[in-house]
């Protein structure tokens, strides 16, 4: 019976067990899920705004230093035309040897002086034929009309900063001749290795962000992607990306969407700064990839506490059968020490009853015999 009490007891306890765990586990996967998904929300949107807040950093100071070098190849522009005006009033003849000094003098990559017309009447370039291909560079972006409308104002200027095939810029200014009609232009190279260097970037706000753990980070600015953490991906058409296109439709800046693009799945957002747009995605698996450690370690630390628990039950019973076991021969000892007791009592009783009857017979049997003797004479008083 005490058998079959235990087994009971042993099969409730673990299927109540077994319940349990099937609802913390329920419940666990739900709350990993969401808190997944809630520090990748939280994550992705810190290193959005962080980047959204230094892309207007980096373009404000972007904008500084190109005004700054504007502005220096203005004052460079007027110089090399006040030296020229000063050089002709001495009676020297202008020539190129003469732009090839103020060049010099200026750190300057070239220089070229026009006429009212806009013909080439004097020119100076460091490295020849490499800079009159840049030369030709100017002259795809300048305005001819806007340059020769100069030769007619003396106060206006005109300058351009040119982005280069190979990563450098050129600063290019233009002012009125002084000592005649006409105008002078400077220009001043710099390479791309010197920008890369000095240079804050897009591109290096991104360098520390890795793919497989912080997501996909993208800059788009006029459709194309100028910036990324995955470089294979700088200079694509944003058009042709699906995730960008599916962040498109469902913009929100505040929380996370899940993005099916193909067989993947993803999560993402997207961020609209003054000049560009902020993509970041991650993989689905990447942020759940956490969730199912998470429910084994609960799970094992649930059946630790469980096994502990009923290790516990179990001490605790033995120690109850025990405690009972020592409680019923205490009182099975006193129980025999009370019958022996009783039996020592019993005996002595017995005897003296035994021992009393023999004394209260002997004289009774003497008196006994004497009423039969008198009996037997009751006629005879004297007998």
């Amino acid at each position: 019976m005490e058998k079959n009490k235990q087994e009971w007891i042993k099969m409730k306890f673990w299927t109540v067990s077994a319940v349990l765990g099937m609802c913390l586990t329920c419940f666990t996967v739900l709350y990993f899920f969401y808190f997944s998904k809630a520090y990748e929300e939280s994550r992705l949107l810190n290193i959005v705004n962080y980047v959204k807040v230094q892309c207007s950093v980096y373009t404000r100071y972007n904008e500084v230093s190109e005004c700054k070098c504007l502005i220096r190849a203005i004052d460079s522009a007027r110089q090399v035309s006040v030296v020229i005006d000063a050089k002709t009033q001495d009676g020297k003849e202008f020539n190129n040897q003469l732009l090839e000094e103020c060049t010099d003098q200026l750190w300057l990559t070239g220089a070229m002086v026009l006429d009212a017309n806009g013909n080439i009447v004097g020119e100076y370039s460091e490295s020849g034929s490499v800079d009159r291909s840049r030369f030709a560079k100017i002259q795809e972006h300048v305005n001819k009309e806007t340059i020769l409308d100069i030769a007619d104002h003396e106060e206006k200027v005109y300058s351009q900063q040119i982005s280069c095939d190979d990563g450098g810029h050129i600063d290019v200014a233009a002012c009125a001749r002084r000592d005649e009609p006409g105008i002078v232009i400077t220009y001043y190279y710099t390479s791309a290795e010197f920008l890369q260097n000095y240079k804050l970037t897009i591109q290096s706000l991104l360098n520390g962000y890795q793919t497989f753990s912080d997501g996909t980070i993208m800059i788009v600015d006029n459709g194309v992607v100028i910036a990324s953490n995955d470089t294979s991906l700088i200079g694509q058409d944003a058009k042709k990306q699906e995730v960008i296109q599916a962040l498109k439709k469902n913009a929100d800046s505040r929380h996370l969407m899940h993005l099916n693009v193909g067989d993947d799945f993803y999560y993402g957002l997207m961020l609209k700064q003054r000049d560009y747009y902020i993509y970041a995605y991650i993989p689905e698996r990447t942020v759940f990839h956490t969730l199912p450690q998470n429910v084994i370690m609960v799970m094992f630390i649930y059946m630790v506490v469980v096994t502990l628990v009923w290790l516990l039950l179990k001490k605790s019973r033995a120690n109850s059968i025990k405690i009972e076991m020592e409680r019923e021969q205490e009182y099975q000892r006193k129980l025999l020490e009370e019958a022996k007791k009783a039996e020592a009592a019993n005996r002595a009783k017995t005897e003296f009853l035994q021992r009393m009857s023999h004394d209260i017979r002997t004289p009774i049997n003497g008196i006994c015999g004497m009423v039969d003797v008198g009996d037997h004479y009751s006629n005879d008083l004297q007998k």
